[in-house]
């Protein structure tokens, strides 16, 4: 296990992005932090999919365990069983970034298509941040204050 998994192991995400913040600002390298919205597929597929709470976190679980088991050891991906799922990618420049997140919306997609076995196409939104670039519509910072929230 990578000390940065031992450190955050108890921490929760809005740590986390914080420290790799810090950090990056210290050494001058990229983070990116990609926040999916999984609530237009839960609210779309809500009619009668999803017949318990615990249907729906199974769900969401599952697609957080598809993020999880598909990124480096080195990113991090929230887990508070929320409809919101962040992936921290540290030392990741934005464009580096936006080839991950497409990679893993495909994964996600499919996993929709195969879970409600049929062949609509699940957009899932997507914000993406990066440091130190400014183009996204939300600092890395702000999604601290969201992610302390949930």
């Amino acid at each position: 296990m990578s000390i940065e998994k031992v450190l955050f192991m108890d921490c929760d995400f809005a740590s986390r992005i914080d420290y790799e913040l810090k950090r990056a600002e210290r050494y001058r390298v990229f983070l990116s932090l990609a926040v999916f919205n999984i609530g237009p597929i839960v609210d779309m597929a809500g009619n009668g999919s999803f017949a318990s709470d615990k249907d729906r976190s199974d769900f969401v679980g599952s697609i957080y365990e598809i993020i999880r088991h598909s990124v480096r050891e080195i990113d991090a991906v929230s887990n508070s069983g929320n409809i919101r799922i962040g992936v921290l990618l540290p030392e990741t420049p934005r464009q580096a970034a936006e080839s991950t997140i497409n990679r893993l919306s495909g994964s996600i997609q499919k996993f929709c298509s195969d879970y409600f076995r049929n062949g609509d196409n699940y957009l899932i939104p997507i914000e993406i941040s990066s440091f130190p670039d400014a183009v996204g519509t939300k600092s890395i910072v702000s999604y601290i204050k969201e992610f302390q929230k949930d």
